[in-house]
């Protein structure tokens, strides 16, 4: 799946590498940005899901996001599919499918606009009644479990600090932000479960408290790549000084992650979103594994094939190395080293072999391998090291 997002004069292409765009006018935190008044700081995002499906979400917009003339409720996914008008703000959102097909661009109708003012009015009654929408908004519900009672004004009692340990903290002069979690280690298609705390050190008007799972790449952009970004909480609000709100969150982890290592590293990140006023952020760093590539570097180990360290790609999903065979096959063979790239394939896994060029071999040896994903994870190491081993002779021709 690939989508083409316009805005404007402004683009951005998705695809399972890159699945989401967050679109408003701010360029530090935006990917997909839009100069119009009309549109918010943050005020929306397109994502891909592991489905292949789109969906649009609202991030809390003065003015909303509207889909075939009705407004989208704020955190709450929405699928996209061609046909549709969609308008960000006052601005058409064009949306094309590299398989075909695409959204309507047209001139906003005087109906809507009437309504877009209307939407943006009850916005701020709410925000001077101090109303906030339901929490969690952006997953499915009950998909948090239980996290103690509500405290009446949207959050829920904290859990104990023994059950989520790993704690870090973030602050200025309008607040502290708080993101526990209960373990430190995550691996391919986890859920990360933890609680955000805001602390009101002033009376400050809140937009919204958004976390986010973040990837860092040495090779990748500097401000990291976001694989999943929940809202855990709508505005907006009046916080209250010495207000205490602990709100659980649960972030996905995609399916082909890169190893935490030199290049690359993991962080939960946290924003507090303040109305004319500097905006309060806390990270927390993780490790993450990928199980499908420990499993195949312990099924070569059983071979006696040394794999080096597979390298991730940015974002993950493709990984390349080396192995060497043992010393009496490199001798008999005369091989030095073997070419390896590992991709991920939809619910597949390739392993693409190659031997290096030596006095026998000119790049001509050659294997692809594709493991079902599923089947990887849960056949025994054995099994594996005896289908590599093989795979591997064959292509040695041995």
């Amino acid at each position: 799946m690939t989508l083409t997002l316009q805005l404007g004069s402004q683009t951005t292409t998705l695809d399972a590498r890159n699945p989401r765009a967050m679109i408003g006018r701010d360029p530090q935190y935006c990917s997909l940005v839009g100069g119009d008044p009309s549109i918010s700081r943050r005020h929306a995002e397109v994502a891909i899901d592991q489905n292949g499906a789109a969906w649009i979400r609202d991030w809390g917009s003065s003015n909303g996001t509207w889909v075939n003339g009705a407004a989208l409720q704020a955190g709450v996914p929405v699928a996209l599919t061609a046909g549709q008008q969609v308008f960000v703000g006052h601005v058409p959102l064009g949306v094309t499918w590299a398989q075909g097909g695409a959204t309507i661009i047209g001139e906003m109708s005087g109906q809507l606009r009437a309504m877009i003012e209307a939407h943006k009015a009850a916005q701020q009654v709410a925000a001077q009644a101090g109303f906030t929408a339901a929490s969690g908004a952006g997953h499915a519900p009950g998909s948090m479990g239980a996290f103690g009672a509500t405290i009446g004004v949207g959050g829920r009692a904290a859990p104990k600090p023994a059950d989520f340990p790993y704690r870090r903290q973030g602050s200025n002069e309008n607040g502290a932000l708080l993101i526990a979690l209960a373990r430190d280690t995550y691996e391919n298609d986890d859920t990360l479960d933890g609680y955000v705390e805001f602390t009101a050190m002033d009376d400050e008007s809140v937009a919204s408290i958004v976390v986010e799972l973040v990837e860092f790449h040495k090779k990748g952009p500097s401000k990291g790549h976001v694989w999943d970004r929940m809202l855990v909480r709508q505005g907006p609000w009046k916080a209250k000084k010495n207000e205490v709100l602990p709100l659980p969150f649960a972030l996905r982890v995609p399916p082909g992650v890169s190893n935490s290592g030199k290049n690359v590293h993991w962080e939960v990140r946290g924003y507090v979103d303040i109305d004319w006023a500097f905006d309060i952020d806390a990270q927390s760093e993780i490790n993450m594994r990928n199980v499908d590539i420990e499993r195949l570097r312990d099924a070569m180990g059983g071979l006696d094939f040394r794999l080096n360290e597979l390298d991730p790609a940015p974002l993950g999903q493709r990984f390349t190395g080396t192995f060497q065979p043992p010393a009496q096959l490199r001798t008999q063979l005369g091989i030095s080293d073997v070419n390896v790239t590992v991709e991920y394939l939809g619910t597949n896994l390739q392993m693409h072999l190659e031997v290096e060029k030596t006095a026998l071999f000119k790049f001509d040896r050659e294997i692809k391998i594709v493991f079902d994903l599923q089947r990887l994870r849960t056949a025994p190491l054995q099994e594996i090291s005896e289908y590599l081993r093989q795979q591997i002779d064959g292509m040695m021709k041995r």
